[in-house]
C-alpha cells in the first residue's frame, strides 16, 4: 500500500514537472516571437520617422504578457539601431533628435525611451490593479535612462524622457486596467 501511494506521488510529481517545462517552453516562444515582431516594426517606424504609439498596434493588445514583454523589448532594440545608424542631429531649440533615413524628420529619443518604459509600467499597475501613479517608478523619478552625451543636455533628456513616461504610462494603464476585468 504505501509503496502504491509512493509511485502515485512519483507520477503526479513528474507529470507536474513536464507541464512546468512544456510551459515554460511555450512562454519563451511567444517573447521570441513578440520581441521579432517588435523589432521588425520598431525599425519600420523608426525608417518612416512615424511616432511611437505601441498601445494601438492590434497584435500587441492581442499578445500574451510574455508576448508583448517580447514585442516592447523587441520594439526598442530596432528603433534604436535604426535611430543610432541615422545618428544625432541638432534641432532647433539646442536638442538633439534623431534623423531618419526614409523621410528625414525627426523623432526625440528620450520620449521614446520614456514612452516605452512608461508602458510597460502602466500595463503591469494596470492589471495589478495599483492605483495611477506614475511618478513612483525609479525610471520616471531618474528620468535618464538610455541617455548619452550625444543627445545633448541631461536636464532636456530628463524633461522629455519624463513627458513621453507619463504619456505611455496613462496608455498603459488604460490597457492594462482593461484586461485585469477580463
Amino acid at each position: 500500500m504505501r509503496m502504491h501511494r509512493a509511485a502515485i506521488a512519483l507520477l503526479v510529481l513528474l507529470t507536474s514537472v513536464t507541464l512546468l517545462v512544456a510551459a515554460s517552453a511555450d512562454d519563451r516562444r511567444q517573447y521570441d516571437r513578440g520581441y521579432r515582431d517588435g523589432y521588425e516594426d520598431g525599425e519600420r517606424d523608426a525608417v518612416r520617422g512615424r511616432i511611437v504609439d505601441i498601445a494601438r498596434d492590434p497584435r500587441f493588445r492581442r499578445g500574451s504578457d510574455d508576448f508583448q514583454n517580447g514585442y516592447l523589448h523587441g520594439y526598442r532594440d530596432g528603433y534604436n539601431r535604426v535611430c543610432a545608424s541615422a545618428g544625432p542631429l541638432p534641432r532647433r531649440g539646442g536638442l538633439l533628435g534623431y534623423r531618419h533615413p526614409g523621410r528625414g524628420g525627426y523623432q526625440d529619443p528620450a520620449f521614446a525611451r520614456g514612452y516605452s518604459d512608461g508602458f510597460e509600467r502602466g500595463l503591469d499597475d494596470g492589471r495589478d490593479n495599483d492605483r495611477y501613479d506614475p511618478v513612483k517608478h525609479r525610471d520616471y523619478r531618474n528620468g535618464d535612462d538610455g541617455y548619452f552625451g550625444g543627445y545633448g543636455s541631461r536636464d532636456a533628456y530628463k524633461n522629455n524622457y519624463r513627458a513621453g513616461f507619463r504619456q505611455g504610462y496613462e496608455d498603459g494603464y488604460r490597457d492594462g486596467a482593461r484586461r485585469g476585468r477580463r
